[in-house]
């Protein structure tokens, strides 16, 4: 129960933190900031990941510290009656929490939803631990429960760190994707041939490119290929990406780009 009343404690700074940077990342972009503020979501869920080992750590401790001591369990029927709506609450949340995160493609909210999806397991080990103590009256479960607990929560945390840290470095989107997106400019019978494709994945996904087109092609014919292949793009990564391509007649690049550029085709 200590164990579950600190971490939810600390979920409740945590959504205060996170709701000041959702609407930080919504702004529009402007002078200071020409390509928006989304990426200050990769710094939300690094906080939100070290806050949650943070209180891993704390409960890990005051647990040790419980068992050296002699302390025990008590009032097991109060906490059951307690915990069963919380478990059921928290799970509800969570569910809420990743449909968002899935229509809005933030990564504060789906850091958030993992969070209270380690509550999840929280809150039933808890649940467990009570049942075990009253049926058994072992009372040392309940410090091998907290102890699990408290190492799911180190574990999780440390992946939603990663999963910020990888907004905060421009991570590329997924290798799969990747393919998928450079075949789609690759299938363009209009395009020459393509080099220097970058992609970066976040609230807000960027693909970038340049593409060789022949010498003769008029500015409303590139213009129609950046549309076609903006649409085909958007349509596989979702409507927020951002497609910027850069357009060179034939015999404009490099020997190295035009080798890559044979590759990537193939």
């Amino acid at each position: 129960m200590i164990s579950s009343a600190i971490d939810s404690s600390g979920d409740l700074v945590v959504s205060i933190v996170n709701l000041a940077i959702v609407r930080i990342a919504e702004e529009a972009p402007d002078a200071e900031h020409n390509y928006g503020h989304a990426k200050i979501e990769g710094l939300g869920a690094m906080f939100e990941g070290g806050f949650v080992f943070a209180a891993g750590v704390f409960i890990l401790f005051e647990t040790v510290r419980r068992v050296s001591v002699g302390a025990t369990s008590q009032q097991s029927g109060l906490g059951i009656a307690t915990m069963v709506p919380i478990v059921v609450l928290t799970l509800a949340t969570v569910m809420y929490l990743r449909r968002v995160a899935k229509e809005t493609g933030s990564v504060v909210v789906k850091a958030d939803a993992m969070h209270y999806a380690t509550d999840v397991a929280v809150n039933s080990g808890v649940l467990v631990a009570l049942v075990l103590v009253r049926l058994t009256g072992w009372t040392i479960l309940d410090a091998l429960v907290s102890i699990s607990i408290a190492f799911y929560m180190l574990w999780s945390s440390l992946q939603i760190v990663r999963d910020g840290f990888d907004i905060v470095m421009d991570k590329s989107l997924d290798p799969t994707m990747v393919r998928e997106l450079a075949n789609i400019v690759g299938r363009c019978d209009k395009i020459m041939s393509f080099h220097e494709f970058k992609t970066r994945a976040g609230k807000v996904p960027f693909v970038d490119f340049h593409v060789v087109v022949r010498p003769e092609a008029t500015a409303r014919e590139v213009h129609d290929i950046y549309l076609d292949l903006e649409d085909k793009m958007r349509s596989l990564v979702g409507p927020n990406t951002r497609v910027l391509m850069h357009t060179e007649p034939v015999g404009a690049q490099g020997p190295q780009q035009s080798t890559q550029s044979r590759q990537a085709r193939r």
